[in-house]
């Protein structure tokens, strides 16, 4: 039983402590992750001239457990959700719960 526990308790910690940086390279919370990070503005002179463009697309992937992960966050699937020609920036966004019990990256394109 002592065994069992001492396995367990490892396990947990290296979940937990595991999850300190997300994918993204910026934060990731153990217990409970929402967090948008701006990756990139693609045309710097439009973009300051003209904002960011009057479009939004959003596509996302899931991973459960994970084990199983689905779903194209491409910048492309983003792209004709939104029904944009010509993206200017990006923004990424996760979601976790419990670490990697439930994780959802979006991949968020704006343009015109």
């Amino acid at each position: 039983m002592k065994k069992y526990l001492l396995w367990l308790s490892v396990v947990l910690a290296t979940l937990f402590l595991s999850n300190c940086v997300s994918l993204l390279g910026g934060l990731q919370g153990s217990l409970y992750t929402d967090v948008v990070e701006n990756a990139t503005i693609i045309n710097k002179d439009a973009s300051e001239k003209e904002g960011l463009g009057t479009k939004t697309g959003e596509a996302c992937a899931t991973a459960y457990l994970g084990l199983v992960a689905t779903g194209n966050a491409g910048i492309k699937a983003a792209a004709q959700k939104g029904n944009i020609n010509n993206v200017r920036a990006l923004d990424y966004k996760m979601n976790s719960i419990l670490g990697s019990v439930l994780v959802t990256k979006c991949t968020i394109v704006h343009g015109d």
